[in-house]
């Protein structure tokens, strides 16, 4: 079946332009995450684009033969493990390898999940924090030599200056992060980024192909109040949740912004050009209505879920500050997308039935076809045995017949010796009757 789509594509777009196609590869299945997608499409996209949702926990990813098409891929986090045995997980590590290796003008944004699983399909190792502790706290990122000079992440520093920069300069960044798991080990020829007291790796790069963090810039503190610390309360003491709140309540602002647009910039070639710290903090804004609310985006593979706003001529809401025309959009669209999701799950019912009733044919296929090579086969065996019977007893029954054949000369023989006795009898007779001569 041909994904069921829905576009919002830009005020920027020309007419008849091909836009830039970027995909969400979703690997989030939790309820309460859905609308993520959306969310993620609003915080990233520039006006006149083509974004695409691809819901990975359900086995979808983008066509290979599609991706020389793609500009760039945000792989998201999950909460699932990047080793748990699903193998939906095992496909897109393999996928994102090749991706990697076979298409390296598609760029690759991968956070937390994400994040992880892109070091182990690329050769690295990701697996539970060290000491085994839940992170879930404004991190304090060290940002290596590496970082500082990418072109990427001088742009967006100068519009949004780290938070520190005062004290330490460009080389700490503060962002939120929610993680069990973590990259232990980086993969071969990968560049190592930024670091943390509970990461070795928070960040990494693959030459201008792959950006990865484990924090979550595109979360506020409000959305992980809400999504994440309610769903958490086993795994953090009462201490280590009031400290955590502490750590994104106190201390003034992060530097999420500044991350937001290095990611703007690097899924566009490394630049930021067309962007200013009010574009991104709208994007921003817009994006963290949709996380602390619920959109839906549970539609079918390939569901385009473009945005509208031209933000480098700054006709409308995308430098204006938040459109509520946009509240009836994202509700069209969520509405769109339900009723495409009950469209696409009727045809799958309707498709699972031919693909059972195919299996049955199949099956009795098989059947058949076993019983005709056993038909077969009897026939081959029941003719080598006439054959070997044929051979055992055609000599015995031409000697048979040549043993009859003598008896009938010897019965011959014996009638005639009988007969001549019987004369001889006769004429004995005769002369012991005194009869001479013949009669």
């Amino acid at each position: 079946l041909a994904p069921i789509g829905v576009s919002f594509l830009g005020a920027g777009g020309a007419a008849g332009d091909a836009p830039m196609r970027f995909a969400v590869l979703d690997c989030e299945d939790a309820v309460k995450w859905d609308g993520h997608a959306i969310a993620l499409s609003r915080l990233l996209s520039r006006a006149g684009e083509r974004w695409e949702h691809f819901r990975c926990w359900n086995d979808e990813r983008p066509a290979v033969v599609d991706l020389p098409t793609y500009a760039g891929l945000v792989v998201t986090g999950s909460h699932h493990g990047c080793n748990d045995a699903h193998a939906w997980i095992r496909n897109l590590r393999a996928f994102l390898r090749h991706v990697v290796e076979e298409h390296p003008r598609v760029r690759i944004l991968a956070t937390c999940f994400g994040h992880q699983l892109l070091a182990q399909a690329l050769g690295g190792a990701a697996g539970p924090n060290p000491g085994g502790a839940f992170v879930l706290r404004r991190e304090s990122l060290e940002c290596e030599d590496a970082m500082l000079r990418r072109d990427d992440f001088r742009a967006a520093a100068a519009m949004f200056p780290p938070a520190s920069a005062a004290s330490e300069g460009l080389r700490r960044i503060r962002v939120i992060e929610s993680h069990g798991d973590c990259v232990t080990s980086l993969p071969p020829g990968a560049t190592l980024l930024a670091s943390s007291s509970t990461a070795a790796v928070e960040a990494f790069a693959v030459g201008d192909v792959a950006l990865a963090w484990q924090g979550h810039p595109e979360l506020s503190a409000a959305a992980i109040e809400r999504k994440i610390l309610p769903f958490v309360t086993s795994r953090l003491s009462a201490e280590e949740r009031e400290a955590a709140v502490a750590s994104w309540s106190a201390g003034g602002r992060d530097d999420a912004s500044l991350l937001v647009a290095m990611a703007r910039g690097f899924l566009r070639g490394g630049t930021c050009a067309g962007d200013d710290a009010e574009i991104v903090a709208t994007h921003c804004e817009r994006a963290d209505e949709i996380f602390r609310g619920n959109v839906s985006s549970s539609a079918s593979a390939g569901t385009t879920i473009g945005v509208a706003g031209d933000e480098e001529t700054g006709d409308d809401a995308a430098t204006t500050g938040f459109d509520p025309a946009t509240s009836l959009a994202d509700a069209a669209e969520a509405t769109f997308l339900k009723v495409s999701d009950a469209v696409r799950a009727d045809a799958d019912a309707v498709s699972a039935e031919f693909r059972h009733l195919a299996a049955m044919n199949q099956s009795a296929g098989a059947r058949y076809a076993a019983i005709g090579r056993r038909v077969g086969d009897a026939h081959v065996f029941a003719d080598k045995v006439r054959k070997v019977q044929d051979a055992g007893i055609a000599p015995q029954l031409a000697r048979l017949e040549e043993i009859e054949a003598s008896v009938g000369s010897l019965e011959n023989a014996a009638n005639a010796l009988d007969a001549r006795c019987a004369e001889l009898e006769r004429r004995f007779a005769r002369v012991v009757d005194g009869e001479v001569g013949d009669a």
